[in-house]
Formats: structure tokens, sequence, C-alpha cells
């Protein structure tokens, strides 16, 4: 398993610790590392650890472990939503849609850590979660 809360050190980004341990998981790949973080997160320059679909699937081949939560989320909020993601969650974190066996649209999180995945399961959902933890100003 691959401790993706890792001290930092030399002042590399948390992205790009994250990016160079998942990396060690995976096949040699031949492209430079700042590619890879433009292709792998949501937004390169942000402190959000959020992925994009290519990232979230570089990390499931990498067998990172994931936990799937539950997102019900409406229209009006959303914006503020993401950013209290952005600020708030210490860990990679993916959005993602399923069809249930109805063929409705169920939306969630997938949080690549197990402590907060913990967390938001104790407060009872993601939302509760994000109220109790404090952001950095």
């Amino acid at each position: 398993m691959v401790l993706l809360c890792t001290p930092m050190s030399d002042n590399k980004s948390k992205k790009y610790i994250i990016t160079e341990a998942v990396l060690k998981q995976l096949p040699p790949i031949t492209e430079p590392i700042d590619k890879i973080i433009n292709e792998w997160w949501f937004t390169r320059s942000s402190e959000g650890l959020r992925l994009s679909a290519i990232g979230d699937l570089s990390f499931r081949h990498a067998q990172i472990e994931f936990f799937n939560l539950p997102l019900k989320i409406t229209q009006d909020n959303w914006y503020k939503f993401m950013l209290d993601c952005s600020k708030k969650i210490k860990c990679p974190y993916y959005f993602g849609v399923n069809k249930n066996e109805l063929k409705e649209k169920e939306a969630y999180i997938r949080l690549y850590d197990s402590k907060i995945a913990m967390m938001v399961q104790l407060y009872g959902d993601i939302h509760s979660y994000l109220e109790s933890v404090k952001a950095r100003k």
C-alpha cells in the first residue's frame, strides 16, 4: 500500500509528491512528471487534490485503495461545495456518477484515504464532515 499523505520535502508540492509515489506503482512512463500532473489533476496550480478522470484511472491502475461514498448535492450549492472540497479535503478525490439498477444516475465521491473516508462515514455524509473541518486562511 502506498502512503499518499507523506510529509513535504524539498519544496515539492503535495501533488508532485503524490504523483511521484503513484508513478512508482505503475509501469515506467516516459512523459515528464509536469505533463502527467497536468493530466491527472483537475487543477495544477490550486491546493485542491481533485483528480481528473485520467488521474482516477491511473490511481486505480496503481491499485491505490479508495472508498466510494454517496454524494447528494443540489445545483444551488454545487460551487460552494466544490470550493469547500478543494480547501478541506486533504487527500486525492474524484467525483463520479454510476447508474443503478433502475438506470438512475447516482453521484459519488471517491476518496483515496481511509481515515478521511471513515470520518465522513462517522459524520454521516460529506457535507457534515466538511462543516466540521476548519479551512486554512
